[in-house]
């Protein structure tokens, strides 16, 4: 036998005894640090549509039914939650001391602002401010651009327009086991400007892509909301899964299983609850987990404890709108996040209020003509995956 021959058969004896002992060991041992490593193996694969495989290949049908099912326990633990509000209901908007300066008035609108950054911003970039304070319209939020504006949590601000009393932070985070991930959060500080927008023809075969469904709707920014019916097909996104209300009225009947109906009432209040509270939305869909209820953390969220893309929805006390997308599975640079990371930022920015939205390759931001953050699908279509409907901003 040959040197070559003898060096490939050496090798090839050791990985077969590396699988041999290894491989037991990872699907059966006991051990915190591995058994936590195999569960968020699991739950990445089968939450994904395409490589399942990854999991039920590997692992006894048992485990992965038993992940799999912690997520449907979670959903079923949530059944009783509800949104409750004060009497309050005054907005961010409505809280600005209207005798202060134009640029007072600003940085009391848009809190979150780290003053000092933004006035060398505009130190240096002085046409943003040139038309007032009221006309800013600052869009930086092409990849690898900085503002030098940072937000009291550190993130970087990459735009603001105060005319749609919003502005949008790119987020960049260490994740678990020293991943990184990134993605963009709205904060839109008029919530009256947000509503549920529907594709055209929703509830046929085909929706939307985020840029087409914004268009239609006149809207300047939109992120994507309900989940879709798959069916064992090629998914065209047009139907969606579970409730929808548009505007008062009732498009399609709840799914139920313990998902979250969530939506905005008559006073532009964030609402998480079942059909009874849906009553009083006016824009409403299904999905869910609960991230944040009644200003209180949702500590349970083992099911969502995967690296995926992710979208979520949630409002503050002063009713801002805060709408959230993760980039994941290496779409720019992002390796994605766990549900609890998508509940921690929110909380941050002061969320009293917060539900998961669809994730994966449904995962959408758009703002004025494109899609800004980095979708995952199975096309590499960087418009995203066709939609049934999206939260946008007009």
């Amino acid at each position: 036998m040959s040197v070559s021959r003898r060096i490939k058969l050496f090798f090839t004896i050791i990985i077969l005894l590396g699988l041999t002992v290894f491989y037991p060991f990872v699907v059966y041992t006991s051990n915190p640090f591995v058994s936590e490593l195999r569960t968020l193996w699991i739950s990445t694969a089968m939450e994904t549509m395409t490589h399942q495989w990854l999991a039920t290949a590997f692992f006894p049908a048992d485990m992965v039914s038993e992940v799999v099912g912690a997520r449907q326990a979670l959903f079923e633990s949530q059944k009783d939650i509800q949104s409750i509000w004060g009497q309050d209901g005054q907005t961010a908007t409505d809280k600005v001391d209207t005798n202060l300066s134009p640029e007072d008035q600003f940085y009391a609108l848009f809190e979150e602002i780290d003053r000092a950054s933004c006035e060398a911003f505009f130190a240096e970039n002085p046409r943003y401010i040139e038309d007032g304070y009221d006309k800013i319209n600052m869009d930086w939020c092409e990849k690898g651009e900085d503002t030098g504006i940072v937000t009291k949590q550190g993130d970087k601000v990459v735009a603001i327009n105060t005319e749609k009393s919003l502005m949008i932070v790119r987020l960049e985070r260490e994740g678990l086991l020293g991943t990184e991930y990134n993605g963009y959060l709205a904060v839109v500080k008029d919530p009256s400007r947000v509503e549920l927008g529907l594709c055209r023809g929703m509830g046929k075969r085909e929706g939307q892509r985020i840029a087409d469904l914004a268009d239609y709707n006149e809207a300047i920014l939109g992120i994507n909301a309900s989940g879709f019916i798959d069916n064992g097909e090629v998914a065209e996104g047009g139907t969606p899964y579970g409730y929808v209300k548009h505007d008062g009225e009732l498009i399609q009947g709840a799914f139920g299983h313990g998902y979250k109906i969530i939506g905005f009432d008559d006073q532009h209040r964030f609402l998480i609850g079942d059909t009874t509270t849906a009553e009083q939305m006016v824009d409403a869909v299904e999905f869910g987990p609960a991230l944040i209820v009644n200003g209180q953390k949702i500590e349970e969220l083992g099911s969502v404890e995967s690296l995926q893309p992710r979208t979520a929805i949630g409002q503050t006390e002063d009713l801002t709108v805060l709408m959230l997308v993760i980039n994941g599975r290496g779409q720019g640079s992002s390796m994605g996040c766990r549900g609890v990371d998508l509940r921690d930022i929110l909380w941050d920015y002061g969320a009293v209020q917060a539900c998961n939205l669809d994730g994966g390759s449904s995962s959408v931001m758009y703002y004025q003509g494109r899609v800004i953050s980095s979708p995952t699908t199975s096309t590499n279509n960087p418009e995203g995956r066709r939609l049934p409907n999206a939260f946008i901003v007009k």
